[in-house]
């Protein structure tokens, strides 16, 4: 009996003494939802948090901190001597990195957010065209900052041509030995955000983009899109509006011991809702059919190259090789990556074209 009183009275003495956490009141406490880096110079950034202050009216005002060093941690600890309250990392769901921060590594800044338990590996990651201060400067609408972006990314994501991005996958590229990562490009255009395109990574370096008009492609090659939407151009003076777009696509790889050549089927399906030209009958809609295949076609196949050019794989092509591949080597792979063929046969299918037929 005088064992177990003994075990108890350890018990409670540990849990007291090593048991005990800092207590935060959540009134006391900042949580910014958005953090920017800026380059200063190869040591040196700026990191800018914006912090919401919810007013007694229920509005919101954005509060902008910014300090100069050379760790995020480090910077964390300098804005809190600015700030009136404690700031915490436990809300932020968007790290902007300006152009050229991305263009001389990431990979540091990552770090701190990959060994921090409070940051959720669902944060989005971004790279704007321009500084990141510039950016998060201003208040978009009627929310926070750090809200808003992590809206339009993810709106873009579930209804655009954004594929899935956020902190968990470009860590699984960037440790990847065969992958590279991508993240969303941002724009400032006036008064407005938006999403330019996609920021190409070699590691954890920018070294390249890809605009608007090629994220349809590249999001296919990637996931199957469902309720995309797509526009057309066939000619001068006709342009077709197609949405409620599904696509699904297939690779197979031959040749696996040697050196592979990869096949990717990639079937589009979906509804003609707006078009601009003369008659629209199925004549007409074989036209289209056979033109964007050819189009998309051309786009994949051009897109591609140039990653193979670039020896960067963010389609990743390499792991749809390794699948089927017995005793995969990696470095092999690499050496192999740049002159691999790589064959894309779209097929188009336009299920519907509305109630009228144009004429």
């Amino acid at each position: 009996m005088k064992i177990k009183i003994v075990t108890v009275i350890m018990i409670i003495v540990v849990i007291l003494i090593f048991g005990r956490q800092p207590m935060m009141i959540v009134d006391d406490i900042t949580m910014p939802a958005v953090v920017g880096y800026d380059y200063i110079d190869k040591d040196t950034f700026q990191y800018t948090a914006v912090l919401p202050i919810y007013k007694a009216d229920k509005s919101i005002e954005n509060k902008i901190l910014s300090t100069e060093g050379e760790l995020s941690k480090e910077m964390l600890s300098k804005l809190r001597r600015k700030s009136s309250r404690r700031l915490e990392n436990g809300k932020l769901a968007v790290a902007v990195y300006s152009e050229k921060v991305a263009r001389h590594g990431i990979g540091y800044l990552i770090d701190a957010f990959h060994r921090d338990p409070t940051i959720s590996e669902k944060i989005y990651l971004t790279v704007v065209d321009g500084h990141a201060k510039t950016l998060l400067n201003k208040q978009y609408g009627e929310v926070d900052t750090g809200l808003f972006l992590s809206e339009l990314i993810d709106h873009n994501i579930e209804t655009g041509l954004l594929p899935s991005t956020n902190l968990h996958y470009f860590l699984s590229a960037y440790f990847s030995e065969i992958n590279d990562p991508f993240l969303p490009l941002i724009q400032k255009k006036g008064h407005d955000l938006n999403i330019k395109g996609i920021a190409l990574f070699k590691g954890d370096r920018y070294v390249g983009a890809l605009g608007q008009n090629k994220l349809f492609v590249f999001k296919a090659l990637i996931e199957n899109i469902t309720l995309g939407s797509f526009r057309a151009k066939l000619n001068n003076s006709e342009y077709v509006f197609i949405e409620s777009i599904n696509t699904k696509h297939k690779y197979n790889v031959q040749n696996q011991k040697e050196m592979p050549e990869i096949d990717i089927n990639l079937n589009v399906k979906g509804n003609i809702r707006e078009f601009k030209g003369k008659k629209l009958d199925q004549k007409k809609i074989t036209k289209i059919e056979k033109q964007m295949n050819e189009q998309f076609e051309k786009q994949a196949t051009s897109m591609i190259r140039s990653f193979q050019k670039s020896k960067i794989d963010p389609i990743g092509l390499g792991d749809e090789v390794r699948s089927r591949t017995r005793n995969f080597n990696n470095r092999k792979w690499l050496k192999q990556y740049p002159n691999v063929k790589v064959n894309v046969k779209v097929h188009v299918f336009i299920s519907e074209k509305g109630v009228s037929d144009g004429s």
